[in-house]
């Protein structure tokens, strides 16, 4: 264990915050920032605690980074093969113009992609295709982008790859889908349909009907196999998608089976799209990806200069059990909300590790607390999650009437509060069970 180091360790913190600081700045370049800033700091630290690089590159989950690299691969494919757009046309056929069961139908499926694939590719391509089939109908777009919005956060706790977040975490603590199958589903699914049924009840039941004779032409007038550009393409990469997700529920090495199944894609893909590897790996997020090594850079830096030390010092036998996943759930649902979601992740993984390996602490709940807060926190307000950024950025361009900022705003954080409350008395069951 390091020895704690106090003016480095204040150093790293403003060099970690100036990081944040320029995340959340859209004119700067916050991936050139990071990267300068990062190797500041590990230059800095290297020279007062005589570190060499590979001690850096050991602190730098390479796992994690091949799972977003392949996944980010998997989605471009997906979005490319219009699985998507030929889903949420469907899903309209399906209801047979039925507002209720259309918004029921599309919250679901929207909750089940981000699980799968980047929520904000999920948005980009869901979103205008909705706002067209209401404006089509006739009817105001506004409530069912709302569900949309609110929904894809808890799409986020149901796999370890559906973010850069949980990939992170999951990396770190060695959980695999089996584990989140077991340990997060039943509330997962259970927080989703009290939040559509909610949303119904408040909002949707609230919106003017479909006058009968238009949905009717509508219905008549879409045809979700015109979404589909290539069909050979559409259905052997449906069916390769799906058989991905099943090896990843299978398999155990997540990042083994992440790679393999994107450059598989990507060779069979070549007949259909004529596109090499090179290609595709131009449309990957380089950006975040550099922007985690920086993270990862940064919290090796902590590390060395005592960051967990000042854990192991507090207390924390103390504290009830019970009370330690409720923190743990309060705080990271509330930093995460007003910071982004990965820095919080990779700050609280070494204290994770600490109430779990030094003190003791049943991993579970702490597990369930940690996971569930970084991701419904990012409803607090518009910009703690990119999705919901996103999704304000395509009404506002599309002119939709009902969703601006206050109501995004409004709606979000009065969710993200019932979220917070429903994981608390999970959290407390959880707690109490394994204590």
């Amino acid at each position: 264990m390091a020895p704690l180091n106090i003016p480095l360790l204040v150093f790293v913190f403003i060099v970690f915050a100036l990081i944040i600081i320029s995340y959340t700045f859209e004119k700067l370049d916050f991936v050139a920032i990071s990267i300068v800033l990062s190797f500041t700091a590990a230059t800095v630290t290297g020279i007062l605690q005589g570190l060499t690089i590979n001690d850096f590159l050991q602190v730098i989950e390479f796992e994690a980074i091949l799972v977003i690299l392949s996944m980010s691969i998997i989605t471009k494919i997906a979005q490319d093969s219009n699985i998507l757009e030929f889903l949420a046309v469907k899903l309209f056929k399906l209801s047979k113009g039925n507002q209720r069961v259309f918004f029921y139908f599309l919250c679901v499926i929207t909750t089940l992609l981000a699980a799968i694939i980047t929520d904000v590719v999920v948005v980009l391509i869901l979103g205008p295709v909705v706002i067209r089939l209401c404006r089509f109908l006739k009817i105001r777009a506004g409530t069912y982008l709302l569900g949309m919005t609110v929904c894809i956060n808890i799409g986020s706790i149901i796999t370890p790859f559906s973010s850069g977040e949980n990939i992170i975490i999951s990396t770190a603590f060695g959980l695999d889908t089996l584990y989140f199958i077991q340990n997060y589903w039943i509330f997962s699914f259970s927080l989703l349909f009290i939040t559509i049924f909610l949303i119904d009840k408040f909002y949707l039941s609230k919106e003017p009907k479909i006058e009968e004779q238009q949905k009717r032409f509508v219905l008549e007038l879409i045809d979700a196999d015109t979404m589909v550009s290539n069909k050979k393409m559409f259905y052997f990469n449906s069916v390769a998608i799906i058989v991905t997700i099943a090896l990843f529920a299978i398999l155990p090495l997540l990042y083994l089976t992440a790679v393999l199944s994107a450059f598989l894609l990507v060779i069979i893909n070549k007949r259909f799209t004529k596109k090499k590897a090179a290609v595709l790996l131009k449309d990957v997020e380089w950006e975040i990806i550099f922007f985690f090594l920086s993270l990862y850079i940064v919290i090796g830096c902590l590390l060395e200069a005592g960051f967990k030390e000042i854990f192991i010092n507090i207390p924390f036998q103390v504290v009830p059990p019970i009370l330690i996943s409720l923190i743990i759930l309060i705080a990271v649902s509330l930093i995460s909300g007003f910071v982004a979601n990965t820095p919080t992740a990779l700050v609280f993984i070494p204290i994770i590790e600490t109430l779990t390996n030094v003190y003791g602490f049943a991993s579970i709940p702490i597990y369930f607390a940690f996971i569930i807060g970084i991701n419904i926190g990012g409803n607090l307000i518009p910009q703690g999650a990119a999705c919901d950024v996103m999704t304000l950025k395509i009404a506002q361009d599309a002119g939709v009437e009902n969703f601006n900022y206050k109501r995004l705003l409004k709606v979000g954080a009065t969710f993200a509060i019932i979220h917070i409350i429903l994981s608390t008395v999970y959290s407390l069951i959880l707690a109490i069970f394994f204590s």
